[in-house]
C-alpha cells in the first residue's frame, strides 16, 4: 500500500509531453464511465517579461489558466529566458486559451501569448479525451461513439 500511494501521489507523470493518469484500480472500475475533465498541460508563455518569473507572480499568471503544479527546471534556475513554462492542470472541456491579460506589479496590463506543448483531443459529444468525432456521421447520419 505505502508503495502504490508513492507511484499515485509522486506524480504529476507525463510521458514526452503527453500526461499519464494514474488512478487506483478497484474491480468495479469500468474505463467509459471515468471522464476526465482536468488534465495537467505543460503550458509555455513565450517573451514574458523577466520581472514576471518570480515564483508567486508565475503561479498567480498561471492561476489564470487553471491550477498550476510546478515550473520546469529551466525556467525556476532561469536557464533558458525566452519563455516559462509551467505544469497547469486545467479543464479541457473548454477552449484552450491562446492569450492571457496579465497586470505587472506597476499596474500595467499587457498581452501574454500562451503555448501549449501539447493539445488534447477532447470529443464535446461523447464527453472523452482523445478523439474528436464533431461532424463525423455514420451511414444513418447518427452520432458514431468510438
Amino acid at each position: 500500500m505505502e508503495d502504490k500511494n508513492e507511484v499515485l501521489y509522486s506524480g504529476p507523470h507525463t510521458m514526452g509531453t503527453k500526461p499519464i493518469i494514474l488512478k487506483s484500480w478497484s474491480a468495479d472500475f469500468n474505463f467509459y464511465d471515468e471522464v476526465l475533465k482536468t488534465i495537467p498541460l505543460w503550458v509555455s508563455f513565450p517573451n514574458l517579461p523577466l520581472n514576471c518569473w518570480g515564483r508567486l507572480t508565475l503561479s498567480r499568471i498561471a492561476s489564470g489558466l487553471g491550477s498550476p503544479i510546478y515550473a520546469d527546471e529551466c525556467t525556476t534556475s532561469t536557464a533558458r529566458i525566452s519563455y516559462t513554462r509551467v505544469l497547469i492542470e486545467m479543464d479541457i472541456t473548454k477552449d484552450l486559451p491562446k492569450s492571457i491579460i496579465v497586470q505587472d506589479s506597476l499596474g500595467k496590463e499587457f498581452k501574454q501569448m500562451v503555448e501549449y506543448d501539447w493539445v488534447p483531443q477532447y470529443c464535446k459529444k461523447c464527453l472523452m479525451v482523445g478523439h474528436d468525432c464533431d461532424g463525423v456521421q455514420d451511414i444513418a447520419g447518427t452520432h458514431k461513439k468510438f
